[in-house]
C-alpha cells in the first residue's frame, strides 16, 4: 500500500488532532473514466509515485489513490465507506471549487452543517465525495437532541446542521479566482464516514485508536467522533440502510483501505496487530486499515 506524508501540526492540521488521515484507497469500475472525473472535477492532479493503483492529490501530498478491480458500482446494503471528505482552508477555496463543479454542470449539495460548509457530489461509480471548509467558530452549542437533530450557532440562532448554503453568496468569495486551477496545496483528508453493522461497537473499536466520541443519536443511527480539536468533525458512522449489514463485496465498487496517523505515542489497539513499523487490522466495516507513528 501506498505510504503518504502524514499531517503535522505546524503544516496542516488547523489545531492539533491525536489522529489524522493518510491515504484513502478506493476501487472503481473504469479506472480512465475514474481518474478523468477525480482530476477534472476536484482539481486533483497525478502525482509521480510507485503504486499498484493511480495517486491522485495535490502537489504536497497523495490524498486518494484509485485501483481498477471493481465489477460493479455502489450499491446497497453493504458496510463500508459512506464518503471521503476532502478539507480546504479557506473560504475563498471552498467557494471557488463551488464555481468549479458549477462550471463543469456537475452535479452538487451545497450544505450548510454550521460547524462546516460542504459540497457533496458523487463519482461514475457512486462513490460519494464531500468538500469541506470546517467553521467550528460559528458553532455555539447542541440543542435538545430527543427532538431532532438542533445546533445553535454563537449567536443563539438555531440551526439544523443540515440546511442549504446560499449559492449566490458563497460565489461572491471566489470573485477573480480560477475555478480551473488544481486543489489548494493545502488540501487535507477531514473526514470519513463509515456505514457500519452497529454503532456502539465501531464507537468502540475507533476510542482504542485515538479518536473520542462527540455525538451519538441512536435514534437517528449516526454518531460522529473527533480527534482532539473541538468541535470538528474527524470520523462519522450511520446505520441508515439497516443495522448489521454485511461487508462491501470484493468486486463492488468501494473503500479497500486507508491509512490513519497517530500523533501521540503509537498504541497498543487489541484490534490491530503489529507489521514492521505498522499497526494494521480491519475496521468495523470490514475494510483494511494501517496505523502509523507521524514522528
Amino acid at each position: 500500500m501506498l505510504n503518504s506524508v502524514p499531517l503535522t501540526k505546524t503544516n496542516l492540521s488547523p489545531q492539533y488532532d491525536r489522529v489524522s488521515w493518510g491515504v484513502v484507497e478506493l476501487q472503481v469500475t473504469d479506472l480512465d473514466r475514474a481518474i478523468e472525473f477525480w482530476s477534472s472535477a476536484l482539481g486533483l492532479i497525478e502525482r509521480d509515485q510507485s503504486a499498484s493503483g493511480i495517486a491522485l492529490g495535490t502537489r504536497d501530498r497523495t490524498l486518494i489513490v484509485l485501483h481498477s478491480g471493481a465489477d460493479t458500482p455502489v450499491a446497497a446494503p453493504y458496510t463500508g465507506m459512506y464518503h471521503v471528505a476532502i478539507g480546504v482552508r479557506s473560504q475563498a477555496e471552498f467557494s471557488r471549487m463551488l464555481a468549479r463543479l458549477i462550471q463543469l454542470n456537475v452535479q452538487v449539495g451545497p450544505t450548510d452543517h454550521l460547524m462546516a460548509k460542504s459540497l457533496y457530489l458523487q463519482d461514475p461509480d457512486g462513490l460519494e465525495i464531500e468538500i469541506t471548509y470546517e467553521t467550528p467558530e460559528r458553532f455555539g452549542h447542541f440543542g435538545d437532541m430527543s427532538k431532532g437533530l438542533t445546533l445553535y450557532s454563537v449567536n443563539g440562532e438555531a440551526h439544523s446542521g443540515r440546511g442549504p448554503l446560499d449559492v449566490r453568496a458563497e460565489l461572491s468569495h471566489a470573485a477573480g479566482a480560477d475555478p480551473m486551477a488544481p486543489l489548494a496545496d493545502d488540501s487535507y483528508l477531514a473526514h470519513l464516514h463509515f456505514k457500519v453493522p452497529a454503532l456502539e461497537p465501531a464507537l468502540e473499536w475507533y476510542e482504542t485508536l485515538g479518536f473520542e466520541r462527540h455525538l451519538t443519536l441512536d435514534a437517528w443511527g449516526f454518531a460522529d467522533m473527533g480527534a482532539g480539536a473541538p468541535n470538528t468533525h474527524r470520523l462519522a458512522m450511520n446505520i441508515w440502510a439497516g443495522p448489521n449489514n454485511p461487508p462491501t463485496p470484493k468486486n463492488m465498487a468501494g473503500l479497500v483501505h486507508y491509512e490513519l496517523f497517530t500523533h501521540s505515542e503509537i498504541i497498543a489497539s487489541p484490534h490491530l496487530h503489529q507489521d514492521g513499523d505498522a499497526l494494521r487490522g480491519t475496521d468495523p466495516a470490514g475494510v483494511p486499515v494501517t496505523l502509523r507513528s507521524a514522528k
